[in-house]
């Protein structure tokens, strides 16, 4: 066996190698075989030692896999607040035997599917794109909002905007209301001004309240908050000072939602079929784990609980949709990129079930809400069986409540609120959460379609909340919610590069719906 290539699946595996060490597996017949069954060791145990000797290669070949202490089951148990969601280990699947795979037999094979497509904007667009559709628009935001903020103890006796007049000065009153400007005044203020339907005021902020000066910054244009406040009269309409801030969010605690049955799905994103920086090789990599054919006995044993294959958009990486993309793209043809895109899905294996919504990449409208992957462009994708659903889109899968969202208003969220950035994926959607909206400020960059409801609305409470776009993965609990963005199998282009993006390729989550946890296994 090669020196170059022993050394570099060692140094995969985060561990390095003496000289002596490697000499045992450069002069045995069987040494490929051994190097295999050594990181597979490395693997189960719970302290790997970060140097390989050439008396610990004997110690742990003769120790038997018996003997070596396993990894304990990666269970999370999230508490309320917002943290991460840790695993044992940072897995990488390796080969097997050969012919192992023909013994696989996946359990999941034996469980029929269960996806109820709940909410999805495709077939139900009915737009023209009129001032009256924006207004419809605005009032569903805002109805919507102002009863998951009415549902708090605190603010079921929040008034109207419009009734302000009657209050005396010094009264303390509550209103709930949409953010129609915010803007910081030359002497460090902030001030909101906030509207319902029956009026619209401006509240302020002092820059003193520290506190408070804080969750103003977290306030974006026209998402509905709640406001506590002390009445000021005087000259003209009055005024509020702000004494306190409130948002929808998720009520806690709350028991989520698990399969009766030994379930798992896997979550990706962005694949970026047809672009150059595609990592192919990586994607087989994990279809061929998804058939059993790689991995170690844990790792095999995960994939044949995989039943779900559930993709948040941006299948391909389509044409003109940055400057100067035509010059990364190997297939520049969007019909040959879903051909291509389709030949890689086949495949998956027929016991998992594919389901796929749009990202800003694909041949959908740009504008969110987005349907479904259209037939027309994709045909040989509907001829896998995949359920085809819009971005954004509520499923029930196996009894487990699932929000998809590619994620265009990432960009929005981290170039206006302080404290995100595009190193970390899950605070922006922890952010979407609180604000109960997938894209609360209208006019930046991400379009949105005057629909007469606003899809975009987080109305219930996800027990899987499944991102994309960002290309980094990440994974936290957010008050009984999973909360996972799948990274990307793309590498970094000269666009992201310019966006400051360090994409984390190839990692992929797996969800366990029984259980509430969330494996990671790297392919990259």
């Amino acid at each position: 066996m090669d020196e170059g290539v022993i050394v570099r699946k060692f140094m995969d595996a985060n561990v390095h190698i003496t000289p002596s060490a490697l000499d045992i597996f450069k002069k045995r017949a069987d040494g490929e075989l051994m190097v295999e069954q050594l990181l597979t060791r490395l693997e189960e145990m719970v302290d790997k030692p970060p140097v390989i000797t050439e008396d610990l290669i004997t110690k742990i070949l003769e120790a038997g896999a018996e003997t070596w202490p396993v990894l304990p089951s990666p269970v999370e148990h999230p508490p309320p607040e917002s943290r991460e969601i840790t695993t044992a280990t940072q897995e990488t699947a390796r080969a097997v035997p050969e012919l192992t795979h023909l013994r696989f037999k996946p359990t999941a094979a034996d469980i029929e599917p269960q996806i109820k497509v709940l909410q999805d904007i495709t077939g139900h667009s009915y737009s023209e794109g009129g001032l009256k559709d924006f207004i419809k628009l605005f009032r569903d935001r805002y109805d919507r909002l102002n009863n998951l903020i009415r549902k708090r103890t605190d603010f079921r006796e929040a008034i109207p905007v419009g009734n302000l007049v009657m209050y005396e000065n010094g009264a303390r009153i509550k209103v709930i209301g949409i953010v129609a400007e915010k803007r910081e005044t030359s002497g460090g203020h902030v001030l909101l001004e906030v509207e319902d339907q029956s009026g619209r005021i401006a509240a302020w902020i002092f820059k003193g309240r520290h506190e408070l000066m804080r969750k103003a910054a977290e306030v974006v244009p026209d998402e509905v908050i709640g406001i506590e406040a002390t009445v000021r009269k005087g000259e003209g309409a009055p005024r509020l000072l702000v004494n306190n801030i409130v948002w929808p969010d998720v009520p806690t605690p709350r028991e989520p939602a698990r399969a009766n049955e030994p379930v798992c799905a896997a979550l990706i994103s962005d694949l970026h079929v047809g672009s150059d920086m595609f990592l192919e090789d990586a994607f087989v990599k994990f279809l061929r784990w998804l058939r059993g054919e790689i991995g170690n006995p844990q790792q095999r044993e995960l994939a044949g609980k995989v039943k779900y294959l559930v993709m948040a958009g941006d299948l391909v990486d389509g044409v003109g949709v940055y400057p100067r993309q035509e010059e990364e793209l190997l297939i520049h043809d969007i019909f040959k990129q879903y051909d291509a895109a389709t030949e890689l899905l086949a495949q998956v294996p027929d016991h998992i079930s594919i389901v796929i919504a749009p990202g800003n990449h694909d041949a959908v409208r740009p504008s969110e809400p987005q349907p479904a992957l259209p037939s027309d462009v994709t045909a040989a994708l509907y001829d896998l069986n995949a359920t085809m659903v819009g971005n954004p889109s509520w499923l029930l899968i196996n009894g487990v409540k699932f929000l998809i969202y590619h994620g265009r208003s990432f960009d929005d969220l981290v170039a206006t609120i302080p404290g995100l950035n595009r190193e970390k994926s899950t605070p922006p959607m922890v952010k979407m959460l609180q604000k109960r909206h997938l894209a609360p400020i209208y006019g930046g960059r991400t379009a949105i379609a005057p629909e007469e409801r606003d899809y975009l609305v987080i109305e219930d409470v996800p027990d899987v909340f499944h991102c994309g776009h960002m290309h980094v993965y990440g994974c936290e609990s957010y008050r009984g919610i999973i909360v996972v963005n799948s990274g990307t199998f793309q590498e970094t282009t000269s666009y992201m590069k310019r966006l400051g993006v360090k994409p984390t390729p190839g990692i992929v989550p797996i969800a366990d719906l029984q259980a509430h946890q969330v494996r990671v296994i790297h392919f990259a």
